[in-house]
Protein backbone atom coordinates (compact mmCIF):
# COMPACT_ATOMS: atom_id res chain seq x y z
CA UNK A 1 0.00 0.00 0.00
CA UNK A 2 1.45 3.47 -0.81
CA UNK A 3 2.30 5.53 2.02
CA UNK A 4 -0.12 8.13 1.48
CA UNK A 5 -3.19 5.99 1.58
CA UNK A 6 -1.78 4.43 4.70
CA UNK A 7 -1.18 8.04 6.59
CA UNK A 8 -4.64 8.93 5.74
CA UNK A 9 -5.74 5.40 7.96
CA UNK A 10 -6.47 6.36 11.48
CA UNK A 11 -5.78 8.77 13.59
CA UNK A 12 -3.08 10.27 15.51
CA UNK A 13 0.85 10.76 15.22
CA UNK A 14 2.38 7.48 13.93
CA UNK A 15 5.77 6.85 13.05
CA UNK A 16 8.72 5.83 10.38
CA UNK A 17 12.11 5.21 10.54
CA UNK A 18 15.54 5.00 8.16
CA UNK A 19 17.67 2.83 7.65
CA UNK A 20 21.09 3.48 5.63
CA UNK A 21 22.54 0.43 3.77
CA UNK A 22 26.29 -0.62 3.51
CA UNK A 23 28.28 -0.10 0.80
CA UNK A 24 29.33 -3.03 -1.70
CA UNK A 25 33.18 -2.81 -1.07
CA UNK A 26 34.05 -2.66 2.67
CA UNK A 27 37.01 -0.14 3.77
CA UNK A 28 39.22 -0.91 6.64
CA UNK A 29 37.83 0.13 10.14
CA UNK A 30 34.14 0.33 9.22
CA UNK A 31 31.89 -3.11 9.80
CA UNK A 32 31.32 -5.63 7.46
CA UNK A 33 28.87 -6.41 4.97
CA UNK A 34 27.31 -8.79 7.37
CA UNK A 35 27.81 -6.78 10.41
CA UNK A 36 26.06 -3.45 8.78
CA UNK A 37 23.47 -5.93 7.76
CA UNK A 38 22.60 -6.88 11.25
CA UNK A 39 22.58 -3.65 12.60
CA UNK A 40 19.92 -2.34 9.89
CA UNK A 41 17.57 -5.62 10.75
CA UNK A 42 17.81 -5.23 14.62
CA UNK A 43 16.91 -2.01 14.37
CA UNK A 44 13.88 -2.83 12.14
CA UNK A 45 13.16 -5.90 14.59
CA UNK A 46 13.53 -4.00 17.52
CA UNK A 47 11.02 -1.07 16.61
CA UNK A 48 8.70 -3.33 14.95
CA UNK A 49 6.49 -3.65 17.88
CA UNK A 50 5.87 0.22 17.34
CA UNK A 51 4.14 -0.71 14.17
CA UNK A 52 6.26 1.89 12.10
CA UNK A 53 4.17 3.52 9.52
CA UNK A 54 7.33 2.25 6.95
CA UNK A 55 10.89 2.02 6.79
CA UNK A 56 12.86 4.03 4.35
CA UNK A 57 16.22 3.03 2.86
CA UNK A 58 18.63 5.45 1.78
CA UNK A 59 21.17 5.60 -1.41
CA UNK A 60 24.05 6.75 -1.95
CA UNK A 61 25.89 6.50 -5.38
CA UNK A 62 29.44 7.86 -3.74
CA UNK A 63 29.41 5.42 -1.25
CA UNK A 64 28.66 2.47 -3.68
CA UNK A 65 25.38 1.64 -1.98
CA UNK A 66 23.72 1.77 -5.69
CA UNK A 67 23.16 -2.46 -5.53
CA UNK A 68 22.75 -2.72 -1.78
CA UNK A 69 19.38 -0.06 -1.08
CA UNK A 70 16.62 -1.52 -3.45
CA UNK A 71 17.80 -5.55 -2.61
CA UNK A 72 17.72 -3.96 1.48
CA UNK A 73 14.42 -2.19 0.88
CA UNK A 74 12.79 -5.43 -0.40
CA UNK A 75 14.17 -7.59 2.26
CA UNK A 76 12.54 -5.57 5.04
CA UNK A 77 9.37 -5.34 3.31
CA UNK A 78 9.18 -9.28 3.09
CA UNK A 79 10.37 -10.25 5.97
CA UNK A 80 8.55 -7.84 8.28
CA UNK A 81 5.59 -6.80 6.61
CA UNK A 82 6.45 -3.05 6.12
CA UNK A 83 5.91 -1.19 3.68
CA UNK A 84 9.28 0.10 2.43
CA UNK A 85 10.88 3.11 0.84
CA UNK A 86 13.65 3.67 -1.72
CA UNK A 87 15.54 6.30 -2.28
CA UNK A 88 16.26 7.29 -5.74
CA UNK A 89 18.89 10.59 -6.38
CA UNK A 90 18.60 12.01 -10.00
CA UNK A 91 22.66 12.73 -10.08
CA UNK A 92 23.31 9.12 -9.55
CA UNK A 93 20.70 7.48 -12.14
CA UNK A 94 20.95 8.46 -16.16
CA UNK A 95 17.42 9.69 -17.15
CA UNK A 96 17.05 6.73 -19.90
CA UNK A 97 18.13 4.17 -16.81
CA UNK A 98 14.97 5.44 -14.56
CA UNK A 99 12.41 3.18 -16.49
CA UNK A 100 14.75 0.32 -15.99
CA UNK A 101 15.16 1.01 -12.27
CA UNK A 102 11.32 1.37 -11.44
CA UNK A 103 10.43 -1.67 -12.99
CA UNK A 104 12.94 -3.11 -10.57
CA UNK A 105 11.24 -1.63 -8.16
CA UNK A 106 8.07 -2.97 -9.11
CA UNK A 107 9.67 -6.37 -9.38
CA UNK A 108 10.54 -6.34 -5.83
CA UNK A 109 6.59 -5.02 -4.84
CA UNK A 110 8.19 -1.70 -3.65
CA UNK A 111 5.99 1.47 -5.12
CA UNK A 112 6.94 3.79 -2.26
CA UNK A 113 9.93 6.25 -3.71
CA UNK A 114 11.62 9.22 -2.13
CA UNK A 115 12.85 11.23 -5.04
CA UNK A 116 15.75 13.33 -4.09
CA UNK A 117 18.57 14.82 -6.15
CA UNK A 118 21.47 14.00 -4.08
CA UNK A 119 24.10 15.75 -3.21
CA UNK A 120 27.26 15.99 -5.44
CA UNK A 121 30.31 14.84 -4.16
CA UNK A 122 33.54 16.23 -4.50
CA UNK A 123 36.02 15.39 -7.31
CA UNK A 124 32.23 13.35 -8.65
CA UNK A 125 31.04 14.05 -12.15
CA UNK A 126 27.53 13.62 -12.58
CA UNK A 127 26.62 10.32 -14.86
CA UNK A 128 25.75 11.06 -18.03
CA UNK A 129 22.38 11.77 -18.85
CA UNK A 130 21.77 12.37 -15.00
CA UNK A 131 19.10 15.27 -14.23
CA UNK A 132 19.96 18.05 -11.91
CA UNK A 133 16.94 18.95 -10.17
CA UNK A 134 14.91 16.34 -8.12
CA UNK A 135 11.62 17.73 -9.63
CA UNK A 136 12.75 16.22 -13.06
CA UNK A 137 12.79 12.73 -11.40
CA UNK A 138 9.58 13.03 -9.56
CA UNK A 139 8.18 13.90 -13.16
CA UNK A 140 9.96 11.03 -14.44
CA UNK A 141 8.29 8.45 -12.31
CA UNK A 142 5.31 9.97 -12.47
CA UNK A 143 5.33 9.60 -16.08
CA UNK A 144 6.51 5.94 -16.11
CA UNK A 145 4.44 4.38 -13.25
CA UNK A 146 1.41 6.34 -11.92
CA UNK A 147 0.69 3.72 -9.46
CA UNK A 148 3.85 4.40 -7.67
CA UNK A 149 3.68 6.69 -4.84
CA UNK A 150 6.35 9.63 -4.82
CA UNK A 151 7.87 11.61 -1.54
CA UNK A 152 10.36 14.31 -1.76
CA UNK A 153 12.70 16.41 0.93
CA UNK A 154 11.69 19.44 2.07
CA UNK A 155 13.26 21.94 4.13
CA UNK A 156 12.16 24.16 6.99
CA UNK A 157 15.16 26.29 7.14
CA UNK A 158 16.26 26.28 3.19
CA UNK A 159 18.36 24.06 1.46
CA UNK A 160 21.75 25.12 2.03
CA UNK A 161 22.35 25.71 -1.18
CA UNK A 162 19.17 27.99 -1.76
CA UNK A 163 20.77 30.88 -0.68
CA UNK A 164 20.15 34.78 -2.02
CA UNK A 165 23.12 37.20 -3.67
CA UNK A 166 23.81 38.16 0.01
CA UNK A 167 24.36 34.61 1.17
CA UNK A 168 21.13 33.72 3.08
CA UNK A 169 18.62 31.41 2.84
CA UNK A 170 15.83 32.01 0.17
CA UNK A 171 13.14 30.42 2.07
CA UNK A 172 11.15 32.22 -0.91
CA UNK A 173 12.76 30.48 -3.47
CA UNK A 174 13.05 27.11 -1.82
CA UNK A 175 9.55 27.06 -0.87
CA UNK A 176 8.55 27.09 -5.29
CA UNK A 177 11.13 24.18 -5.63
CA UNK A 178 9.13 22.38 -3.24
CA UNK A 179 5.84 23.42 -4.79
CA UNK A 180 6.86 22.39 -7.95
CA UNK A 181 8.36 18.75 -7.10
CA UNK A 182 4.47 18.72 -5.80
CA UNK A 183 2.78 19.77 -8.72
CA UNK A 184 5.14 17.31 -11.05
CA UNK A 185 3.83 14.32 -8.73
CA UNK A 186 4.95 14.36 -5.16
CA UNK A 187 2.31 12.49 -2.80
CA UNK A 188 4.10 14.04 0.50
CA UNK A 189 7.43 15.18 1.96
CA UNK A 190 9.72 14.39 4.37
CA UNK A 191 11.91 17.12 6.02
CA UNK A 192 15.42 17.20 6.91
CA UNK A 193 16.58 16.67 10.75
CA UNK A 194 15.34 20.23 12.28
CA UNK A 195 15.93 20.58 16.08
CA UNK A 196 13.85 23.96 16.42
CA UNK A 197 10.37 23.27 16.34
CA UNK A 198 9.03 26.72 15.32
CA UNK A 199 10.97 26.46 11.85
CA UNK A 200 9.04 23.15 11.62
CA UNK A 201 5.83 24.74 12.00
CA UNK A 202 6.75 27.98 10.45
CA UNK A 203 7.79 25.92 7.41
CA UNK A 204 4.35 24.09 7.31
CA UNK A 205 2.11 27.31 7.49
CA UNK A 206 4.50 29.13 4.55
CA UNK A 207 3.63 26.06 2.86
CA UNK A 208 -0.22 25.34 3.14
CA UNK A 209 -0.38 29.61 2.35
CA UNK A 210 1.59 28.83 -1.07
CA UNK A 211 -0.76 26.07 -2.07
CA UNK A 212 0.92 22.72 -0.83
CA UNK A 213 -1.69 20.71 0.56
CA UNK A 214 0.36 17.47 0.84
CA UNK A 215 1.23 15.51 4.00
CA UNK A 216 4.87 17.14 5.61
CA UNK A 217 6.67 15.07 7.72
CA UNK A 218 8.78 16.30 10.25
CA UNK A 219 12.04 14.38 10.57
CA UNK A 220 13.94 14.42 14.14
CA UNK A 221 17.43 12.80 14.83
CA UNK A 222 18.56 13.36 18.76
CA UNK A 223 22.03 14.48 18.86
CA UNK A 224 23.90 11.66 20.44
CA UNK A 225 27.51 12.35 20.50
CA UNK A 226 29.25 15.43 20.77
CA UNK A 227 30.36 15.39 16.63
CA UNK A 228 26.67 15.62 15.81
CA UNK A 229 26.53 19.08 16.75
CA UNK A 230 29.45 20.07 13.71
CA UNK A 231 27.60 17.39 11.32
CA UNK A 232 24.74 19.24 11.62
CA UNK A 233 25.70 22.74 11.46
CA UNK A 234 28.09 21.78 8.44
CA UNK A 235 25.80 19.44 6.47
CA UNK A 236 22.29 20.90 7.02
CA UNK A 237 22.55 24.42 8.64
CA UNK A 238 19.82 23.54 10.95
CA UNK A 239 19.44 25.74 14.08
CA UNK A 240 21.03 24.38 17.31
CA UNK A 241 19.13 25.92 20.34
CA UNK A 242 21.62 27.52 22.40
CA UNK A 243 20.46 26.13 24.98
CA UNK A 244 20.99 22.26 23.93
CA UNK A 245 24.54 23.03 22.52
CA UNK A 246 25.64 24.70 26.01
CA UNK A 247 24.20 21.43 27.58
CA UNK A 248 26.06 19.03 25.53
CA UNK A 249 29.22 21.77 25.58
CA UNK A 250 29.19 21.15 29.74
CA UNK A 251 29.43 17.29 28.97
CA UNK A 252 31.32 17.01 26.05
CA UNK A 253 33.80 14.61 27.65
CA UNK A 254 30.93 12.64 28.68
CA UNK A 255 29.66 10.28 26.08
CA UNK A 256 26.83 8.35 28.24
CA UNK A 257 25.28 12.38 29.44
CA UNK A 258 25.57 13.74 25.71
CA UNK A 259 23.11 10.67 24.77
CA UNK A 260 21.18 11.40 27.63
CA UNK A 261 20.67 15.34 26.60
CA UNK A 262 20.24 14.66 22.94
CA UNK A 263 17.56 11.94 23.99
CA UNK A 264 15.64 13.98 26.21
CA UNK A 265 15.51 17.29 23.82
CA UNK A 266 14.50 14.55 21.13
CA UNK A 267 11.59 13.58 23.39
CA UNK A 268 10.77 17.15 24.01
CA UNK A 269 10.36 17.88 20.38
CA UNK A 270 8.58 14.86 19.51
CA UNK A 271 6.05 16.02 22.53
CA UNK A 272 5.26 19.29 20.50
CA UNK A 273 4.99 17.54 17.41
CA UNK A 274 2.16 14.71 18.72
CA UNK A 275 -1.84 14.94 17.30
CA UNK A 276 -0.26 18.22 14.97
CA UNK A 277 1.34 15.61 12.48
CA UNK A 278 0.34 12.72 10.75
CA UNK A 279 3.73 10.45 11.07
CA UNK A 280 6.97 11.52 12.57
CA UNK A 281 10.40 9.99 10.67
CA UNK A 282 13.09 9.09 12.51
CA UNK A 283 16.49 9.33 11.32
CA UNK A 284 17.41 6.13 13.53
CA UNK A 285 20.74 6.05 11.44
CA UNK A 286 20.78 2.01 12.16
CA UNK A 287 20.49 2.40 16.10
CA UNK A 288 17.27 1.02 17.68
CA UNK A 289 17.88 1.99 21.17
CA UNK A 290 17.46 5.75 20.77
CA UNK A 291 13.99 5.81 18.99
CA UNK A 292 12.51 2.98 21.26
CA UNK A 293 12.97 5.52 24.48
CA UNK A 294 12.05 8.70 22.64
CA UNK A 295 8.60 6.06 21.23
CA UNK A 296 8.23 4.92 24.57
CA UNK A 297 8.25 8.16 26.37
CA UNK A 298 5.69 9.41 23.54
CA UNK A 299 3.09 6.48 25.02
Amino acid sequence: MDVVALLNQGKGTRFSLETYPPKTSSVKGEPTLQEHLSKIFDTVEHLLPYKPLFVSVTYNPEGKTKSTSIPIASIIKQRFAVEALAHLTSLGIPRDEIPRTLDVLDYFDIHNVLALRGDLPKNMECEAGAMIHASDMVALIHKHRKDFCIAVAAYPEGHPECVDEKGARDLKRDLSYLKAKVERGAGFAITQLFMDNSKFFDFVDRSRKAGIEIPILPGIMPLVNYRNIRIVKNMTGATIPDSLVNKIECKKDDPAEIIEIGIEHAISQCKGLMDKVPCIHFYAMNMWEPTERIINALL
